[in-house]
């Protein structure tokens, strides 16, 4: 079976504070083990003036999951299931070199997500 990582970020809402990020990540990290193997960010990988060493990013994760059809239904999901909970965030995947931005999409927008993340995993393959 081929594997692709694909990375998910969430925004945060303006009254967030670290603890509320840190446990929607967690929120976001456990319900994406159902699809793949989950990884935290380290800060430095997404804020390159963090002085921290080997601290977390809030609000990132990475997925290494299959590429069949029904691993990328499964992800889109959870995180339509994530948006849905959250209201008033955005997620950002990125697969490769194409970046797609999710907020509160219609069922037509779902099916295209999930066109897009295919071809974008079909361009991410090894």
């Amino acid at each position: 079976m081929s594997h692709v990582r694909i990375r998910i970020a969430f925004t945060p809402l303006a009254d967030d504070d670290e603890f509320v990020l840190g446990e929607l990540t967690d929120e976001l990290a456990d319900e994406l083990r159902e699809v793949g193997d989950v990884s935290r960010v380290e800060r430095a990988t997404v804020d390159p003036d963090a002085k921290g060493v080997a601290e977390l990013a809030l609000g990132v994760v990475t997925v290494l999951t299959g590429t069949e059809p029904g691993y990328v239904q499964a992800l889109v999901d959870v995180v339509l299931a994530f948006l849905q909970r959250h209201t008033g965030r955005r997620v950002h995947l990125r697969v490769g070199d194409i970046e797609l931005t999710i907020d509160q999409p219609t069922h037509e927008h779902t099916d295209e997500l999930i066109r897009t993340v295919r071809a974008a995993i079909e361009r991410a393959r090894p």
